[in-house]
Order: C-alpha cells, then structure tokens, then sequence
C-alpha cells in the first residue's frame, strides 16, 4: 500500500603487545567456556501502520511496535520501524543515497530499532520504483543501504522493502519473467533480487500478505467460488508462504520475513464506490466483523503456525480519523480506529514467536594468543551447544577449508539436542609456523528446528605476536 501524501524521510598486524587484566580475563572466559544462561526469545511482533502517532491506544492495545514515515528524532515507549524512501533515482548515485542512510542512522540511533528500506519495489513509477522495476537495481539500493545503516548502528534492524502481492503477471519485459513493464510478479521479482545479491543485505524480508476477499486461514493458489476461501495468484494472507518457500530454495531459511503492512478493507459509504479509487477494489471487501475476525485470526495463525514470521504491521490504525485523507480515500477503509477489529486486536493475549529449538553456542568466539616461539601451534577448545528452546533441533557443524588455520571438530559433526540439552564439542586448532599477523577461521552450525532454520557462525581467531607483556594490576588487602 502506498501513501498518496508525501512520505520521503530526509536521508538529508604484526608488532608487540601490552595485554592488560581485562584481556587476560576475556582470554580465559574465551577458553573455558560456560553455558550461556540468556533467553535469546523475544516478544513477537505487534505492529501498527499510523498516521498521527498515538502511542497510548498502542499501549493500550498491548502492541509493542509502531510505523512510521520520518524519524522520531527521540525514545518513544515503543519499538520503532522507520519507513525510507529509496527507488530508481537512488540507484542512479548510490554514494549519495548511502550517505544519506549513513546520516540518517546516526540522527536515529537510539530512537529507531528498524529500517524499511523502499516500499514496493516490484511496482511501476506511481509506487515504488518509480521507474520499470529492476530487482537487481533494488538490490544494489538495499545493500548500500544495509551497509551504510550497519556502519553506525550494528544493532539495528534492516527490513527490505516488502513485496506487492502482484499475482502471476503473464509476459516477459527485457528478459524479466512475470514482468509487463509496469509492474512484476513478486515471485519473480524475490527470485531475481536473491540472484543478483540481495539476500546478504537484509535482516528481515519484507512483505505485504493483505487478505483482499479471502479469510486469514484460506489456502494460498486455490482458486474457489466461495470468495472466503478463493486465493487465486496467492491473493490471501497465507500466500506469504510461497514467499518464505522461495527463501528455503535458496538457501536463506534462517531469514525472518515482516509483514511490514497488511489487512482487510471494509466498506465504504455508497457514494464512494463510484470513485475512481474505489474501481477494481470492490471485490475485495468485507464486513467490519470479518475485518476484526481475520485481523485476530492472521496474528493467532502466525504466532502458532510460523516461526518464520517475526513481526506483522496492520494497515492500518488511524487514517480514517486524521485529518489529510479526502473522505473517499480507500486507505481510510483499512483502519481500525473506532471499529470492531480496535477492541478485538486489543483482547488476543500478545506472545512470543511459536516454540522451535533455539541454539546458543558458547563461546561465541574463540582467540588465541601465541608468539613465534610457541609454534606450531595446537589448542583444544570446547563449543558448548545448548538447545535454549521448547522443541528437538537437528545440528550440523561445517568447517570451510581454505584457512591458514587448521580447525578440526572431535565427534560427529550432526546431531539432534533435546529442549534444554547440551553437548560439548572439541574444536582443535593448529598452524605451522607463520609470521607475526591474525588469522582466522569459524565454524559454522546449521540448525533446523519446527520448520525452521537458523545458523551461527563461530569465528576463530588466533594472534602471533612478537612479544607478549603482561601487566598486573596491584593487589589490594583489607
């Protein structure tokens, strides 16, 4: 969905070495490890599209995130998406466009927890793109961004710009499948941005999986007479799991998608469905109960069925009671505020994403530090790999070649940990004889856990210097 007012958001080793207490006692917590006793799960999700920010209703709701379209500038009491605008002008100076992203975190770190990087870029000039979409373009757009973000503030979360649901657009533009020159099937458009890149440079995928005619439980690509149930071209709420399907083949199951907008339109007084707005929408709607049953149902749906859904953004909460917005304006008919679906979203107990095995490794990371003299050089390290989830999860350890490391994992590299088991896993570590610099490896784990996957890398670094100094802080009795 995209606005009609202006959303732009201004963009506008070699040597010696002096080791201190502290590096000796992060050296020694790197070497033996512990079992990590933090809960990585977090709170799912809960998310409004606004016009005016009215954080109290969120609050009262019960919602724990807001979307906005400039940057707040200051902490707000609740999780913040920022939407910027990036298009086909962007990718035409992207070193602009990326100092722009860089200055724009750095006003917002602190204030904003994630970025939307575009909005609909598989469309033509009057949404997102403004030009023929090019996924690969998108994709040099999203990675200067990601990058230029990353930079300033690692913490933040960067969305790309969530997909139009389209439907299987027949032809070919340019050699582009599903594509008419104006807009592409999102499938071909997700398939082609993965190809040219794109998948390293986001954190979440974004998506908009609205519901047009279909209840949120309705099966993606069947077609049927009964509108409730009729998902033809994937035009439903679960036709975003083709999209996470299109992840999985390519080798991105880990991934999180966001449901950065989606929703139901009700209807709008009789005079409005003349409106040249309202053409070719009329299809779509529902009652003002079924609006708040799907928008209940979806969030139940997902929470229970979806550990790859991380957050989802209703479209939307107020613009049908703010000012801006002509009263024919078919986004006003997306609102909630004042209708059924206000009190109903705000009764259904907020949760945490569904139950799946949740690996922790400690340590995270492991440092060695010799001198020449120590060499070759061989150390045995313990991985601790603990399943901090509700369910069984299936592990695999890879260790890539290529590194001046050798890096040798004792036992069997696969295995399944029961919820809250844990194993050790002995990752010896040898070199020749090199010279004076850092080298590194990692172990990578792959997990796969309710349907979903996950991985963690685990760098191994290992630094020869010339010498080594110790300094000792003085002892202090009593």
């Amino acid at each position: 969905m995209s606005l009609r007012q202006s959303t732009k958001t201004s963009r506008v080793l070699g040597g010696t070495a002096v080791i201190f207490t502290f590096s000796l006692l992060l050296l020694f917590l790197t070497l033996y490890p512990m079992r990590a006793q933090a809960n990585e799960d977090a709170q799912f999700g809960y998310g409004f599209n606004v016009a005016a920010w009215d954080v109290v209703k969120l609050q009262g709701m019960g919602f724990n995130w807001i979307k906005v379209f400039s940057g707040p500038g200051s902490r707000l009491p609740l999780r913040v998406l920022l939407r910027v605008e990036a298009n086909a002008t962007d990718f035409a100076d992207l070193a602009a466009f990326g100092n722009e992203m860089q200055q724009l975190a750095q006003q917002q770190k602190g204030y904003v927890d994630a970025y939307e990087i575009g909005n609909e870029p598989n469309l033509d000039a009057s949404y997102g793109w403004t030009a023929s979409p090019n996924a690969a373009d998108y994709a040099a757009v999203l990675c200067e961004a990601y990058g230029r973000i990353k930079s300033v503030d690692p913490a933040a979360i960067v969305v790309s710009a969530a997909l139009a649901p389209t439907g299987r657009v027949p032809g070919n533009w340019e050699g582009h499948p599903g594509h008419n020159g104006l807009y592409q099937d999102e499938r071909e458009f997700l398939q082609e941005f993965l190809d040219a890149g794109g998948g390293n440079c986001f954190d979440a995928l974004g998506y908009h999986p609205y519901g047009f005619s279909a209840d949120f439980d309705a099966a993606p690509d069947i077609t049927s007479a009964d509108p409730t149930q009729n998902c033809v071209n994937g035009f439903c709420f679960r036709g975003v799991e083709k999209i996470y399907q299109i992840l999985q083949a390519n080798g991105l199951a880990h991934k999180k998608i966001w449901a950065t907008e989606f929703g139901w339109l009700v209807a709008p007084p009789a005079e409005c469905l003349s409106d040249p707005g309202w053409q070719g929408r009329q299809w779509q709607i529902v009652t003002e109960q079924k609006q708040a049953d799907n928008l209940v149902g979806a969030y139940e749906y997902a929470t229970t069925n979806w550990p790859w859904m991380e957050a989802m953004f209703v479209f939307n909460l107020n613009f049908n009671t703010t000012g801006g917005y002509q009263p024919c304006e078919q986004m006003r008919f997306y609102s909630v505020d004042g209708r059924p679906a206000e009190s109903a979203l705000a009764q259904i107990p907020k949760v945490s994403p569904p139950s799946v095995g949740k690996l922790v490794v400690s340590p995270a990371a492991t440092t060695s530090i010799i001198t020449p003299a120590q060499q070759p050089f061989s150390q045995t390290t313990i991985l601790s790999l603990f399943n901090n989830g509700t369910l069984p999860l299936v592990y695999t350890m890879t260790i890539p070649a290529g590194s001046p490391l050798t890096i040798v994992s004792g036992g069997d590299l696969t295995g399944t940990l029961a919820a809250s088991a844990q194993v050790g896993k002995p990752i010896t570590i040898t070199t020749l004889v090199q010279s004076t610099g850092m080298y590194t490896g990692v172990v990578q784990i792959d997990t796969f856990s309710g349907g979903s996957a996950s991985s963690k890398s685990v760098p191994i670094t290992l630094h020869i210097w010339d010498t080594i100094n110790q300094a000792y802080l003085p002892t202090i009795q009593k």
